[in-house]
C-alpha cells in the first residue's frame, strides 16, 4: 500500500458531491447547518422501523437514465468536481488522467433484480452492477485513457480510491486523478444483513435523531446514498496552468488489523499507528492538526475506540483540535462515506467552519474530545485529517493542508 506521495506534490482541483440532502456541494450546506436527512424507510420487509437516508431530488442525467443509481451519483459527481477543476480544455492528454472510483458492493438493486428474473444464464446484464461500473461510466464520460482503479475495501473504499489515485501522480505515471466512490445500497438485503451484524440503529420515534455519533445513547448507523469525488493534480500541472488550489494532499496511511468484522480492535492500536504515520509522512506535528474528521459510525463500540485512537495519537495536541462525525446528518454512505467526507473536509478548510455533530446531546463522557456537539465552529483549518475505517479491518488516515500551507 502506498503511504505518502515521494514525488510530486499533490493538490485537490475539483470536487463533486451528492449527498441524501440532495446533488451538488450545495447540499454540504445542510451538513454544516447540522440538519440530519435520516429518515424511516417504509418498504423494508420485515424491518418496520428502518431508518435511512435516500438522496433527494436527484434527477439523473438523461445519458446515464439506464445505469444503475450507483453509477448515476458517481456520474453527476465526477462532473461536477471536473467542470469544476476546469480539465476539460486545461491541454492535459486524455491518456495522462486516471480514474480510480470505487462501488464497495457493486451495484445491489441491478444484481438482486437479475437473481430474482432467474437471468443468470447467458444474461451480460450482471456486467452493469459489477465493482467497476462506475469507473468505466466516468472514464467514458469525461473520455480519460489512463489507468483506471478500482479499489474495493468495504467503507474505506473511497479513501483507498484516493490513495492509489494520488500514488500514480505522485510517481508520475498521471498528470490529474478522477477519484472517489459512489453508494446506492438502501436495498432489504443489504440493510437486512447489517440489522442482522447489530450496527444499524433503529428509526424510533425520531428518525432524524436515530444516529448520534459520541453520544452516550448511541445504538448504531443508517445507511445512506450519495458519492464523493474529487480531482487530484499535480502541483506542477496546477500551476502550469493556474489552476485554483482547493487543498494540498499533504500525506496518508492505510494499513488493516484482524481484530473482527465490524467492531475495531479494543485497543485501537492499529488506527493509532496508521494516524500517527500519516502526520509524520507528511511532516505535520500533532499541534498543527486543527480538525479531525472522524470515521464516528455511532456504533456502541467503535466510536469509543476511535475516539481513544485520536487522544493517543495526537497527545496533548487533541485538546486544541475539533473532532466530529458528519454521519449523524447524511448517515453511512458505506464504501462512499470516505470520499464524500473527504470532500466535506476540504469544504470545512475552504470555509473555515467545522461541521458538527448532528445529535450529539449527550455526549459519551469516554470520549475525551471536543467532538463538536450540535452547531458548526467557526475557526483557521490550516490542517485536517480524515480518519476512515471499513468492515475487515480497512484502516486509512489522510492529511490535507491549505493550499499555502508547508
Amino acid at each position: 500500500m502506498p503511504t505518502m506521495p515521494e514525488g510530486q506534490g499533490i493538490v485537490v482541483t475539483g470536487l463533486g458531491l451528492v449527498l441524501p440532502h440532495g446533488p451538488g456541494l450545495a447540499a454540504a450546506d445542510a451538513v454544516f447547518a447540522g440538519r440530519s436527512a435520516v429518515a424511516l424507510l417504509p418498504d423494508v420487509p420485515g424491518i418496520p422501523d428502518a431508518a435511512g437516508a435516500a438522496v433527494r431530488g436527484f434527477a439523473p442525467p438523461p445519458y446515464a437514465a439506464r445505469e444503475d443509481r450507483a453509477v448515476q451519483f458517481a456520474l453527476a459527481a465526477a462532473e461536477e468536481a471536473w467542470a469544476a477543476a476546469g480539465l476539460a480544455h486545461a491541454g492535459i492528454a486524455r491518456e495522462r488522467i486516471a480514474a480510480a472510483v470505487s462501488l464497495s458492493k457493486g451495484c445491489v438493486p441491478a444484481i438482486a433484480d437479475l437473481a430474482a428474473r432467474g437471468g443468470w444464464n447467458g444474461e451480460a446484464g450482471w456486467l452493469r452492477g459489477s465493482p467497476d461500473a462506475a469507473a468505466r461510466a466516468v472514464a467514458a464520460r469525461l473520455g480519460l485513457s489512463g489507468p483506471t482503479l478500482v479499489p474495493v475495501t468495504a467503507c474505506a473504499s473511497g479513501g483507498h480510491a484516493l490513495i492509489w489515485g494520488a500514488a500514480l501522480v505522485a510517481r508520475g505515471r498521471a498528470d490529474a486523478a478522477v477519484v472517489g466512490a459512489a453508494e446506492a445500497s438502501l436495498h432489504p438485503l443489504v440493510i437486512g444483513s447489517y440489522r442482522r451484524m447489530g450496527v444499524l440503529a433503529d428509526a424510533g420515534a425520531d428518525p432524524a435523531a436515530s444516529v448520534r455519533p459520541f453520544s452516550a445513547t448511541r445504538r448504531g448507523f443508517a445507511i445512506g446514498e450519495g458519492a464523493g469525488i474529487l480531482v487530484l493534480e499535480s502541483e506542477a500541472s496546477a500551476a502550469r496552468r493556474g489552476a485554483p488550489v482547493l487543498a494540498r494532499l499533504a500525506g496518508w496511511a492505510a494499513g488493516a488489523h484482524g481484530a473482527g468484522l465490524a467492531e475495531m480492535e479494543p485497543g485501537g492500536e492499529a488506527i493509532e499507528r496508521i494516524m500517527a504515520a500519516a502526520l509524520a509522512r507528511a511532516g505535520v506535528a500533532p499541534e498543527q492538526v486543527d480538525y479531525v474528521n472522524a470515521h464516528g459510525t455511532a456504533t456502541v463500540g467503535n466510536d469509543v475506540v476511535e475516539a481513544g485512537a485520536i487522544r493517543r495519537a495526537l497527545g496533548r495536541a487533541a485538546d486544541r483540535a475539533s473532532v466530529s462525525s458528519t454521519k449523524g446528518a447524511h448517515g453511512h454512505l458505506l464504501g462512499a462515506a470516505a470520499a464524500a467526507e473527504l470532500v466535506i473536509t476540504v469544504l470545512a478548510m475552504q470555509r473555515g467552519l467545522v461541521p458538527p455533530t448532528a445529535n450529539l446531546t449527550d455526549p459519551d463522557p469516554a470520549v475525551d474530545l471536543d467532538c463538536t456537539p450540535l452547531v458548526p465552529r467557526r475557526r483557521p483549518i490550516g490542517c485536517a485529517m480524515k480518519v476512515a475505517g471499513g468492515f475487515g479491518g480497512q484502516m486509512l488516515a489522510v492529511v490535507l493542508a491549505a493550499p499555502g500551507a508547508r
